[in-house]
């Protein structure tokens, strides 16, 4: 009976113990392997694979639309409530500055102008001339508080509609998304039944859009964070390599090439080392790898003047582990970081009016002004 009464308290200190390990009582995550053959997918799957993460991404898309209908329902019923008080306190100014206006129209300050010139005294003058002033501000101050409330209300009907053209759009959208993600999932649902293994096919698409939206996805964007944090600091490097810039008169060239580039980048963030640029005729080209996933990026500069003058980078393409996403996911990535740079942040008194990529080369075409 000691013996049992010995071992049964010698289990419960070991489990005492293991318990108050760091970690013990913390959630275990899911691990996500990525689904891939060794020897890749074939012609058939990748372009299953592909729709169902097109799937995947339309619906974040149309996640992401329907909030910014919600954010335009809300913007428009808080202008329209404003409006409406807007309106009630507008109609007590009119009516001020009417009265103000008819005192003027119909000679009722006549009289005042007539005992200022009838003033017996110099004295009697003064207090007069002050009268009259503190009147006419009087009457400024209501006309002047009048035009800034009608301002204010048309700029709240200027909202208004503003809102009221943004709301149709973002439904537009909306309606356009929902239609296509309905066309592809019918397509998509085809292409499983005439696959021969229907079971096996979606189960891995399952897989991969969940290694996707759980790593992928997450992956993707330190990349594309880490990458436009680095090209903010891109105007520094400029400074310190005065030789890139080449002048002619009032016009001058700025030529960076793709390995000084890789260079310039890795020494901002260790996770870019894993990142290899190249400059070549019309783009650029992003490819890197991390573990499991590898990531191509293809893209291209274009001249932005507004807000300001800006060279700013498009993706043209985007493929993750073999699989090329949508034009949504592109959009959504360049919405959420700028892998642009700004000329007039290395000298303000020039600015960018050509851009071009050529085989190893960015080259940017400066002029003097702003």
């Amino acid at each position: 009976m000691l013996r049992r009464l010995s071992l049964l308290l010698a289990i419960g200190l070991i489990l005492t113990g293991l318990s108050a390990l760091p970690g013990a009582n913390s959630p275990v995550r899911p691990a996500y392997a990525a689904p891939a053959p060794s020897g890749g997918f074939n012609e058939e799957t990748k372009k299953l694979l592909e729709k169902g993460l097109t799937v995947v991404e339309i619906d974040r898309e149309i996640d992401r639309i329907a909030g910014l209908r919600a954010a335009a329902e809300k913007g428009i019923e808080q202008t329209s409530q404003k409006l409406a008080e807007q309106e009630i306190a507008i109609v007590a100014k009119r009516e001020q500055a009417g009265r103000v206006l008819r005192t003027y129209y119909m000679g009722q300050k006549d009289a005042m102008w007539s005992a200022l010139l009838n003033s017996r005294s110099l004295k009697e003058l003064l207090a007069t001339w002050e009268l009259m002033d503190l009147l006419f501000q009087s009457d400024h101050k209501t006309l002047k508080s009048y035009e800034d409330e009608y301002e204010d209300l048309q700029k709240g009907y200027r909202t208004l509609e503003r809102n009221k053209n943004e709301l149709s759009q973002v439904e537009q959208e909306l309606r356009a998304q929902r239609e296509r993600i309905q066309a592809l999932q019918s397509e998509l649902d085809s292409l499983l039944a005439a696959s021969g293994d229907e079971e096996g096919m979606r189960k891995m698409m399952a897989e991969m859009q969940a290694y996707w939206q759980n790593v992928g996805l997450y992956e993707v964007k330190q990349e594309f964070r880490a990458l436009s944090k680095a090209m903010s600091k891109l105007p520094d490097w400029l400074k310190e390599h005065p030789d890139a810039l080449k002048t002619s008169g009032l016009k001058a060239k700025l030529t960076i090439t793709d390995a000084e580039l890789n260079e310039f980048l890795r020494k901002q963030d260790d996770r870019l080392s894993q990142i290899a640029i190249a400059f070549a005729s019309g783009q650029m080209i992003l490819e890197g790898s991390n573990g499991d996933i590898k990531v191509r990026i293809e893209g291209h500069y274009t001249i932005e003047n507004d807000p300001k003058n800006a060279i700013l980078f498009h993706v043209d393409k985007l493929v993750f582990n073999d699989l090329e996403l949508p034009d949504t996911t592109r959009q959504d990535l360049e919405r959420e970081f700028d892998l642009g740079f700004y000329p007039q942040e290395f000298m303000s008194y020039i600015k960018a009016d050509s851009v071009e990529l050529t085989d190893g080369k960015l080259v940017v075409g400066l002029k003097l002004g702003k």
